[in-house]
């Protein structure tokens, strides 16, 4: 991605790490990544063998991990560690990010759907994690693998939907400020 231009295009800091898969690091790092950072926008991305094209998920479940990690682990009782409901959903409107995002010229040949099933592995995993902190300000998307969608490519559909979730959340923090104001 094209970090800098990005970070001066939308006035934001780009963070971009690599979390490695297994339960225990996203317990560990999700939740520091959140404090740290405390995050306009968290957008966690995962490669994902069945996806014809850019996959934005809408909702994570909190049981059900019953895939063992790179350290051939699961979450006890195969239920995520962080506290919430049954099933969470992303407060941003996956509908409309994908249909902007389709109809808007997007990157060479790409397009965008949403999907409620993440999986019940590490993508889902992570998801729900920060959907428990936050589901006004995160979203987690599955690329295709880099034979259907070369490096590049999922690049700059990634920025393409990060522009879209930024207009959102701009758009909710703008209304909740009226609203504010108007009650004040």
């Amino acid at each position: 991605m094209s970090k800098e231009e990005l970070e001066k295009k939308h006035n934001i800091e780009l963070v971009l790490l690599e979390i490695p898969v297994t339960y225990e690091n996203v317990d560990e790092f999700v939740p520091a990544l959140w404090e740290t950072h405390t995050p306009k926008l968290m957008i966690h991305v995962g490669v994902s063998g069945e996806a014809a094209c850019m996959t934005l998920e809408t909702q994570a479940h909190r049981k059900g991990y019953q895939r063992m990690d790179y350290f051939d682990k699961c979450p006890a009782n195969h239920v995520c560690t962080a506290e919430g409901a049954i099933r969470l959903h992303t407060k941003l409107n996956v509908e409309r990010i994908c249909k902007e995002f389709n109809d808007g010229n997007p990157p060479e040949n790409t397009s965008a759907v949403s999907s409620k099933d993440a999986g019940r592995y590490l993508c889902e995993y992570i998801y729900y994690t920060s959907l428990s902190v936050d589901n006004s300000r995160t979203l987690f998307v599955h690329v295709p693998d880099i034979a259907k969608y070369p490096s590049e490519t999922t690049a700059k559909a990634l920025e393409k939907i990060l522009e879209l979730c930024l207009e959102q959340i701009i758009e909710i923090d703008t209304s909740k400020e009226v609203t504010e104001k108007n009650e004040g």
